[in-house]
């Protein structure tokens, strides 16, 4: 009983500390909306800014948590089916926590609802906030469905299908909206698409394993032998999602390294925001490289602190990554912008940025824990 009352005690604590959270971010919604963007530290080259960053990020990682999801209930593997129910949710919390960000980076909510409903078929910007839309909505019908118990009707089953489909081509309609920017030359390419899918399956994987590992040991209920195996495949699949980013990151290494394009000098000056080691970016060292070394160690990789820790060493990592790509394809001035702006455009978020990005984790967050509480995220077809 005593463990019991603890328990909600640190629960409601829990909720209250997300609310104040909650309420300081609404208030500078409220800010953002009277006064307008300039409460931010954009301008007019670099427009992209760290509320976009999440945006991406968050949108990249619930794509992640739905193609997981889909193992289960598209492709019918059935060991997967404790935690679909689950994925599904943190999906959902994910992107509308990211639908939160982008919308106040807009500087206005309703102009997302502008955008959608004056299509302009050849912007890949409105492709990726229609698909994304889209993913939400069917998302949120499959989650529904699956709550009350229908898992394999075909309603449910076609659901399941059409939110796997979204959320494998939204990631690569976000690297579309750079790879098809030819003013900047660092963003320009297919490749962009590639590594947008790939960081996604990362970031979904990671937080799939950090979450549920996380969450065995607050609540204190162990970890089954029937789990235990299923965490072990969830870490190969992350091994192999960490070892694809590894490369391809290497790739753009190696071709920002070989060439003297003036975009990609300057490219140079910004592209180690967050620091470097012998001359490597410091989140790539920190979130790619050394989770990698430590979950290939064979006496560390089904250690359970050790994918804690790995899983949060890459959230922390893609996310840096996601802003340090936005911000340093954006820092050289180009066209008339370029003459009365410096060769490189230095950039800091403002408080008010800041405050977005904590009001979209929040969110989640607090989503996270209501739906952990009373919507039975364990539950699997009878």
């Amino acid at each position: 009983m005593n463990q019991s009352k603890a328990s909600n005690g640190l629960f409601f604590t829990w909720l209250g500390l997300l609310s104040i959270a909650i309420l300081i971010g609404l208030f500078a919604a409220f800010k953002l909306l009277t006064e307008g963007h300039h409460l931010f530290n954009a301008n007019d080259v670099l427009i992209w800014s760290l509320p976009l960053g999440a945006y991406i990020y968050l949108a990249l990682t619930s794509s992640g948590l739905t193609l997981l999801a889909a193992i289960p209930l598209v492709f019918g593997i059935k060991r997967y089916e404790p935690i679909a129910k689950r994925l599904i949710f943190l999906s959902i919390a994910a992107l509308l926590g990211g639908f939160i960000s982008i919308g106040l980076e807009l500087g206005n909510v309703f102009h997302m609802v502008y955008i959608i409903f004056s299509p302009n078929l050849s912007s890949p910007i409105w492709w990726m906030g229609a698909i994304y839309g889209l993913e939400l909505i069917v998302l949120i019908f499959k989650f529904q469905r699956i709550h009350a118990g229908d898992w394999t009707s075909t309603t449910s089953k076609t659901l399941g299908k059409i939110s796997f489909l979204c959320a494998l081509i939204a990631p690569l309609m976000i690297g579309s909206v750079f790879g098809l920017t030819e003013s900047r030359v660092t963003y320009f390419g297919p490749v962009m698409s590639i590594y947008c899918l790939f960081m996604a399956i990362l970031s979904g994987s990671a937080l799939c394993l950090f979450y549920n590992l996380v969450h065995a040991q607050v609540t204190g209920n162990g970890i089954s032998d029937e789990k235990d195996s299923l965490f072990r495949e969830l870490t190969r699949i992350f091994t192999g999602a960490l070892s694809a980013v590894i490369i391809l990151t290497l790739i753009k290494f190696f071709i920002e390294g070989s060439t003297v394009i003036p975009e990609v000098l300057n490219y140079h000056k910004y592209a180690q925001a967050f620091g470097s080691v012998a001359g490597m970016n410091t989140e790539v060292i920190l979130g790619l490289f050394l989770p990698f070394i430590l979950i290939s160690m064979p006496g560390l990789r089904y250690n359970q602190s050790t994918r804690i820790f790995t899983s949060a060493l890459v959230l922390l990592g893609t996310l840096a990554m996601h802003m340090e790509i936005l911000l340093a394809g954006q820092s050289r001035p180009v066209g008339p912008k370029a003459e009365q702006f410096p060769d490189v455009i230095s950039y800091f978020p403002s408080i008010w940025e800041w405050i977005v990005f904590m009001l979209s984790i929040a969110v989640m967050l607090l989503l996270f824990s209501l739906g952990e509480r009373f919507l039975k995220l364990e539950s699997k077809p009878a």
